[in-house]
């Protein structure tokens, strides 16, 4: 099994990646990665995101999630329409979505979507997208991210 991660970095977005024998890790400047995996951004409320490898099916599924810092602003949060994305030939294709529209939450929120193997799109790479939305009182706040990272597996 040979899994990739790969990011771009830097004004010009050029690809950085060496080929290593399990995997290659490359951090955006935008965001921080977590020792889990996952890759974060945001401060007073965390916005993570990653596709998940299982590695006894072969599968990739995405996963996101939203969570209040504690000590930051005390806002409700949710996740929805987190979407699996196939990169064929540099077009993007989504595979699954999951829109998770189960409301907000007090502290943390996360969504993820069905598997697709990986194996049957063996030089295809693959992308997470998800709309996070935070709030204090009424007013709240929506951005759509797409970690700037692919993954790529089997």
């Amino acid at each position: 099994m040979r899994f990739k991660r790969l990011g771009r970095m830097g004004a010009t977005g050029g690809l950085v990646a060496a080929a290593l024998a399990t995997s290659i890790v490359v951090t955006p400047s935008s965001a921080s990665a977590a020792d889990d995996g996952w890759l974060c951004y945001g401060k007073e409320v965390k916005r993570c995101a990653m596709v998940y490898w299982d590695n006894s099916n072969r599968t990739f599924r995405a996963k996101a999630k939203i969570t209040d810092v504690a000590g930051g602003g005390n806002y409700s949060v949710k996740v929805t329409n987190v979407k699996l994305e196939r990169y064929p030939a540099g077009k993007r294709v989504t595979m699954h979505t999951t829109k998770d529209y189960d409301g907000w939450h007090s502290t943390e929120d996360s969504a993820a979507t069905s598997s697709v193997s990986a194996c049957k799109y063996p030089h295809d790479s693959w992308r997470v997208l998800a709309t996070f939305s935070w709030r204090k009182g009424t007013a709240s706040e929506d951005k759509a991210w797409r970690p700037d990272m692919s993954w790529v597996g089997c």
